[in-house]
This record gives C-alpha cells, sequence and structure tokens, in this order.
C-alpha cells in the first residue's frame, strides 16, 4: 500500500443560505425580490424566508434537487384539475429522458388525474432548464405554470461535461438596476462535494493497489429527507452525496487508466463517504483510516439459528455461519482480501452440480437469506451436488453493517465492492473469488445461481449528471427479475432454468403484485426495451465467451433497503426462485454443449 497522508481535507465552508442572509438582507435590499434555490430542506427554507421578510426582503427558497417533484409537494395548486401536461426540458449533448426521469414519482402526487409527459424542443442549455405545465379544469380553463430546473455545465471527475443539478439566484425589484441577478449559484452542498473529489484527486499515482485501506469522506451539511406517499420513496440529500461521492471516487480512479479502465483491476481501496445532517456546520473532512471491525469480525461469535422465515432484516455474519453448521455437509472456505473467512458447504452427490452463491455485493440482503432458506430446503429433500456460499464479500458487508447503523434506509453503495474497491470478479482465483473455484471443483457445476439485489427506490448522482453513469437501467426499480449469461451452446438450457425460475415465482402473489405495480409505475418515466416481462417477470438474456460457469442465472430483488414483511417477500422469492432452478436442473437430461 502506497503512502499519503492521513489527512487529506479538513475545512470548514460558510452555509449558503447564511452568507446569503448577510449579503441580502440588508437596506440595500429593502423591497427586492429574491429567488433561490439551494439543497437545503423545505423547513429550513422557511425558516430563512421568514429572516428575510425581516429585512424587508420577498424572499422563495426552492430546492435545486428535483425542482419539480417540490414544486408539487409545496407550491402548486390542483384544486380543480382534471388533466396535467408535463413539457419537460430536453437540452442538446444529454440524455433525452434526463429530465423526465428527474419528474419521478410526481404521478404518485396528483392522485387520479391524468398526467401526461411532453419532451420540448432541444435547447443549448443556455440559463436554467424549465418544465413548462399545463392544467386543465372541468370547465376547461388552462394555467400554465414554469417550474425553474437550474442545472449547469461541468466537467466531471471523468473528464466528461455534464449537466448538473445546481443552485441559482435571482434578484429583482431593487433600486439599483446594478443589483439585480441571475445566475448560477455554486451552493455549500456543490462546494463540498468538489473539495472532496478535489482530495481524492490528490492521492498520488503509483503502481501500488490499493492505494488506501478506508478513506472515508466526511461531509457535514444541512442534509434533509423527506418521506413520499408512495411505496418506499424518499427525496435524501445525504443519500445522492453519498451516491455520488462513491462513484465519482471510483470514476477518478479508473480515469488514471485511460480508455481501457474497465478492462483493469481497478483497486484503490475502499471508499467510505460519511455524509452527517447538520444545521449550521459545513465541513469536508477527508482521511485515511483502517478497518475498525476487522479484529471483531474475525474473532469467532456463536451465533443464532431462528427460524429463518421470518427473518426481517439482515443477517450478521455469526448467524449465516450457524446455520451453514447446522447443514453438515462438507466445509470448506476461502479468505477475504483482509482475511475474513468466506464459508461454504458441499453436499456430495451424482446429480448435476449446481452452486449457489449470493453477497458478492454486500449491500444486496436479502440473497444470503435466501440461499440459506433454499439450501436447508435441498437438503431436507435429500438433493445432493450442490454447494453453497452465502457470504461472498466479507469485507464489504462488514462495511454495509456499519453503514446502515447510521442511515437505515439508505443503499449504501459504499459497500458494494470488496475492500480494494472492485468487484470480486475482477480477479482470478484469489481472495474473494477463490469460493467460486472451490465450489465449482467440488459440483463440477455448469450452473451458478447467484443471488443479488438492487435499490428499491431511486437512485440519482445530482452533481454528475442525475442519472447514475453505467447503471442508467437500474435508476427505478421495475421488480424482482432474472438475468440469463450463457456460453455459446448453452442457451436451450439456460434458457429452460429460467423458465422454471419465472414459473415458480410466477405462483407467489406478494412477487407478483410488487412487480405489478413497480413495472407499472416507472412506465411514464422510462422507455427499456432491453428486458422480456415473462407472467410479470421481467428477463434478461445475453450470450457471453467467458465466464467461470457455462449457465449463471443472477436474481435482482430491489432490497435496497427493506425490511420487515417487504424484506421476507424478498428472500422467500429468492429460496422460491433457486429451488426452481436446481429441481429443474437435477432433474433434466443435459446433452454435451
Amino acid at each position: 500500500m502506497s503512502e499519503m497522508p492521513p489527512i487529506l481535507v479538513d475545512e470548514h465552508l460558510p452555509s449558503t443560505l447564511e452568507t446569503l442572509v448577510e449579503a441580502y438582507a440588508v437596506d440595500a435590499y429593502r423591497g427586492a425580490e429574491i429567488e433561490l434555490w439551494v439543497f437545503d430542506g423545505s423547513q429550513r427554507r422557511r425558516r430563512f424566508e421568514a429572516v428575510f421578510a425581516t429585512a424587508g426582503v420577498k424572499a422563495r427558497i426552492r430546492s435545486a434537487y428535483k425542482p419539480l417533484v417540490h414544486h408539487f409537494l409545496e407550491e402548486i395548486d390542483l384544486d380543480g384539475s382534471q388533466e396535467i401536461e408535463i413539457r419537460y426540458p430536453v437540452v442538446t449533448d444529454t440524455d433525452d429522458n434526463r429530465f423526465r426521469l428527474e419528474c419521478y414519482p410526481v404521478t404518485a402526487l396528483v392522485g387520479d388525474r391524468t398526467l401526461r409527459f411532453v419532451a420540448a424542443e432541444p435547447s443549448n442549455g443556455d440559463g436554467p432548464p424549465r418544465y413548462k405545465l399545463a392544467l386543465w379544469s372541468d370547465g376547461g380553463t388552462i394555467r400554465t405554470p414554469e417550474v425553474v430546473a437550474p442545472n449547469k455545465f461541468l466537467t466531471d471527475p471523468m473528464g466528461q461535461r455534464v449537466l448538473t443539478n445546481c443552485g441559482w439566484i435571482r434578484i429583482t425589484g431593487t433600486i439599483d438596476p446594478a443589483l439585480q441577478v441571475d445566475e448560477a449559484l455554486e451552493t455549500d452542498q456543490e462546494l463540498a462535494f468538489a473539495r472532496a473529489i478535489e482530495a481524492l484527486k490528490t492521492i498520488p499515482q503509483t503502481t501500488v493497489e490499493p492505494y488506501f485501506d478506508r478513506l472515508h469522506l466526511r461531509i457535514e451539511a444541512p442534509f434533509y429527507e423527506l418521506s413520499l406517499p408512495f411505496a418506499k420513496e424518499c427525496l435524501s440529500t445525504a443519500e445522492a452525496m453519498h451516491e455520488d461521492l462513491y462513484f465519482s471516487g471510483l470514476e477518478i480512479f479508473k480515469a488514471r487508466h485511460g480508455k481501457a479502465a474497465e478492462d483493469r483491476k481497478i483497486a484503490p481501496g475502499q471508499i467510505v463517504p460519511e455524509i452527517v445532517a447538520t444545521e449550521h456546520t459545513v465541513r469536508v473532512y477527508v482521511h485515511a483510516a483502517p478497518d475498525p471491525l476487522l479484529a471483531q469480525d474475525i474473532k469467532p461469535i456463536k451465533g443464532s439459528t431462528a427460524d429463518l422465515a421470518a427473518v426481517e432484516t439482515w443477517l450478521g455474519p455469526q448467524t449465516i455461519k450457524a446455520h451453514l453448521d447446522a447443514l453438515d455437509g462438507e466445509a470448506y472456505e476461502a479468505r477475504s482480501f483482509r482475511g475474513r473467512p468466506i464459508w461454504g458447504r458441499y453436499f456430495k452427490g451424482e446429480a448435476p452440480g449446481v452452486v449457489i452463491s449470493s453477497g458478492q455485493h454486500a449491500n444486496e440482503p436479502s440473497g444470503p437469506v435466501g440461499a440459506l432458506r433454499a439450501a436447508a430446503q435441498l437438503r431436507a429433500e435429500g438433493t445432493s451436488n450442490f454447494a453453497v456460499a452465502p457470504m461472498n464479500n466479507p469485507d464489504g458487508y462488514a462495511l454495509f453493517r456499519e453503514l446502515v447503523q447510521r442511515n437505515p434506509n439508505h443503499m449504501h453503495h459504499a459497500a458494494r465492492y470488496t475492500a480494494v474497491g472492485c468487484d470480486l470478479e475482477r480477479y482470478d482465483r484469489a481472495f474473494e473469488n477463490e469460493i467460486r473455484y472451490l465450489g465449482r471443483d467440488r459440483t463440477g457445476a455448469e450452473l451458478h445461481l447467484n443471488l443479488h439485489g438492487y435499490p428499491s427506490h431511486e437512485w440519482t448522482r445530482p452533481f454528475t449528471g442525475y442519472v447514475p453513469r453505467e447503471f442508467e437501467r437500474w435508476t427505478l426499480p421495475k421488480g424482482f427479475f432474472l438475468i440469463l449469461n450463457y456460453h455459446p451452446g448453452f442457451k436451450e438450457r439456460g434458457e429452460a432454468v429460467i423458465s422454471a425460475m419465472v414459473d415458480a415465482l410466477a405462483g407467489y402473489e406478494p412477487i407478483v403484485e410488487l412487480n405489478r405495480s413497480q413495472l407499472e409505475f416507472r412506465k411514464p418515466y422510462v422507455e427499456d426495451t432491453t428486458f422480456e416481462v415473462i407472467k410479470h417477470i421481467p428477463v434478461f438474456t445475453k450470450e457471453r465467451d467467458k465466464g467461470l460457469f457455462p449457465i449463471e442465472v443472477i436474481t435482482e430483488a430491489p432490497d435496497e433497503t427493506i425490511y420487515c414483511q417487504d424484506f421476507i417477500h424478498a428472500h422467500t422469492a429468492q429460496m422460491i426462485a433457486t429451488l426452481a432452478a436446481v429441481h429443474h436442473y437435477q432433474s433434466s437430461k443435459h446433452p454435451v454443449a
């Protein structure tokens, strides 16, 4: 590991609203009107409007994050309106669907009114983009308000020009015309993000990876969260900052490797955003530190073997181990980069082999429970020649468990990858990926069931283009779905496995209902033709030449982050899909491909 200073930056920044009050709540602006767009929550914005009012300044302070949604929550009067048209902006050199996605989930805020989206004529991005609304009442009258959506073009950490959310200030009605402004405003949260990114760029470029054990990106600012009246949706600037910091950090190190970055084993270390909501303080603190849980995690702890069918949240590693031990079978083990154990169990037999794994991305918590439940059921049935490894990424899982203590309802993609900051599949036979080789060696398996999850609510990156780059199709949930990857010659067998899994899932009403709801609700915002929906289950298929197993089926549950009955439904679906795949595969005749 290369040498680097333990503290890269520790800087206090001015609070945007407090600074603006000092500058404009003064006699020179008495009688003026000020419009501001910032990333603060509504309560804080209303409080500062009142401060301006005491100085004789009429202020309206709006949200720079998802401004159309906030307009429906805070300003628009829908009484008497029966139809609504949203003409969303389209800006040249950006995704045509960018601003329609940013409307999500406005359809949940309009009741049973008819709502339609229409794309505006493309603009070049001069001045802030605007949504234009048309509201029709019973009498046919039309109201046409406009909603400003402050954005500006920036060069992001990958060196690409992107249109990003930003602050804005507009001052009118001043006695002195020279005091009137209408321009972008760099807010405290934008500046804090930029400072953290600048600190990451100072890390020396060496041939030694990882560059650090853990790099903490702590940002304190007036973040807010607001639950919405639809499913588990929540407007959270704290979560958005976490996601943008983490993936921007990865992109900085990818950029160092040039165009071949995706094919290289980028391993900067574990990037850990720490997002702290404060009232007045704005601080950026970037520092290196060791993994605080390592010694505790490696020490054996007695676990619980409580009924998995009733589990309402993620399992601790000791509980995972206890359930594996209860299955007997042949134990085998790999070690993570930091030395944490990765446990597997093999059950001997002559049937076609299957490997079941989960926890590759450690912030996807339903897979380990589903894998353990499926393994227990298979053993009770006498099924043999399969291997199961329910937690493939224990270093990431340790970070996940740490992060959810602070923010239990966030996605926490910082815990997605291994301790060196890359996917375990980027390795050849080493560290976390060794567990899969060990399972394949024992079973001779050609089928791998890889249980995953993904966000149960919207995923955004407001400071680098809003839509998560390279994860565009994961921006909105679409229910429990399946991905089939197969080698040439294995398509028919893979599709037969998928068919059995779809049939089984179609008989589980909670998942069918979830899928109906999420697939229907996302339609107005995104057009995705990359998958087929079979019996309410979305299915992706892809042929590939590489891969440890000729047939790999990936399950995807919208489980980041859900609890209670929703979590039970997710891991039950994981179990149902796994059992269906194993039953079909081991009962079928398999010709040589």
